[in-house]
């Protein structure tokens, strides 16, 4: 019985206030995004309707759009800083890119290669640039230990790639950089 008073009350608030949270949306963002902040907006409301109670909903729902409105915006911009990020990148093209694209799927094949464990540490030391003592504490052991176990685990990659000589990419080296 409180499940159909809860989406009562919120197809009440739903219907009487979409529309001034359109225009409020509208006023402050590109109309192909009015209907997806609108829509993030009342998921909020859905979710919280016990936090509205017996305030007026109208100014409770403006704040949630201004916050929708916010995470928008930084989101906007990181993407934007990517794209820009992107097209910053220099074009390259030729046997050079050929040879790069061929050492990227050599090292991939390679990685794929490699037992779990050691996939794991290479991913937290390359991927997610962690210290030795960051690593540690994701894989819950000591700090040597997780050096040793990085020291190892590019052993291997190296071994593997060493054994495929006979492809272009055979002279992708793995770095010895230490994440203390």
């Amino acid at each position: 019985m409180q499940s159909l008073m809860y989406e009562q009350r919120f197809a009440e608030v739903y219907q009487e206030h979409r529309g001034a949270i359109e225009a409020y949306a509208a006023r402050r963002v590109h109309p192909d995004r009015v209907a997806d902040v609108v829509a993030d907006v009342f998921l909020t409301a859905w979710r919280r309707m016990e936090d509205i109670g017996d305030v007026d909903e109208l100014p409770w729902l403006y704040g949630v759009a201004r916050r929708t409105l916010a995470n928008d915006r930084r989101s906007q911009r990181r993407q934007l800083s990517l794209t820009e990020l992107l097209a910053a990148q220099p074009a390259s093209f030729g046997s050079e890119h050929a040879d790069s694209v061929i050492a990227v799927a050599d090292l991939a094949k390679a990685f794929s290669l490699l037992r779990e464990e050691d996939q794991e540490i290479l991913r937290l030391a390359v991927w997610e640039n962690l210290s030795a003592s960051g690593q540690a504490r994701v894989l819950e052991c000591s700090k040597t230990t997780a050096r040793v176990r990085l020291f190892r685990a590019r052993k291997r990659l190296r071994k593997i790639l060493q054994g495929s000589e006979s492809t272009v990419g055979a002279g992708v080296r793995v770095e010895e950089q230490s994440h203390a």
